[in-house]
């Protein structure tokens, strides 16, 4: 066995830069190529015609599946989703959220509407 590992020695260390030096270049090429990905990516959505979606009120349901037991979000898609859905859910989510964990007065809200309304009802409380 170790007649294998010293004749193999530089075969491993070579392996070991190679794949130190390909980790190393894939994460400081995600700087560079994140945001040209994302500029082509709406480029290509304007010339498909494609858009983001907008609504003009805000609000949302909060469903539960979207929450675990300690009523965390689990799905941080519908997080963002929601977020970007319309400019001011974003106040909304940081008010019934504190690290992603529903705060505990806005409990009553699971499986139904967060809008101003509803969070100034639950803060009248």
């Amino acid at each position: 066995m170790g007649n294998f590992i010293s004749k193999n020695v530089s075969l491993f260390l070579t392996v070991a830069a190679l794949a130190y030096a390909y980790k190393y270049i894939d994460n400081k090429s995600k700087a560079i190529t994140k945001p040209m990905g994302d500029a082509l990516a709406k480029i290509m959505m304007a010339y498909n015609g494609n858009f983001e979606i907008k609504r003009e009120w805000s609000g949302f349901v909060l469903k539960a599946s979207k929450l675990n037991d300690r009523h965390e979000v689990i799905n941080m898609r519908w997080y963002e989703a929601m977020e970007k859905l319309n400019d001011n859910n974003h106040v909304l989510l940081d008010e019934i959220f504190d690290n992603y964990r529903l705060k505990p007065k806005y409990i009553p809200l699971i499986d139904g509407e967060v809008s101003p309304a509803s969070i100034a009802t639950i803060n009248k409380r």
